[in-house]
């Protein structure tokens, strides 16, 4: 209910009439301390045809981790087809 999930929620919808996407599993961890910390955001998605993808990213804003890693699994599953 915060801005990672509106942020996956636009690229649902984005994406939908191309690929029915669903997130699987999210994981986030801090690999580095301090108020600059660096995300690593890590995430399972699947698609309306069973296909599953990882998807990796870190960077230092969590919304743009979480982002950059729902688009990088959505690139794979569409490149498996």
């Amino acid at each position: 209910v915060g801005p990672v999930d509106a942020a996956i929620n636009a690229i649902q919808s984005l994406v939908s009439e191309t690929a029915d996407i669903e997130l699987e599993e999210y994981h986030i961890e801090a690999i580095t301390g301090g108020t600059n910390a660096l995300a690593e955001v890590f995430v399972i998605i699947s698609d309306e045809n069973g296909n599953k993808a990882t998807g990796r990213s870190t960077v230092d804003d969590i919304v743009m981790a979480s982002v950059d890693a729902v688009l990088d699994a959505i690139n794979k599953i569409l490149i498996e087809r």
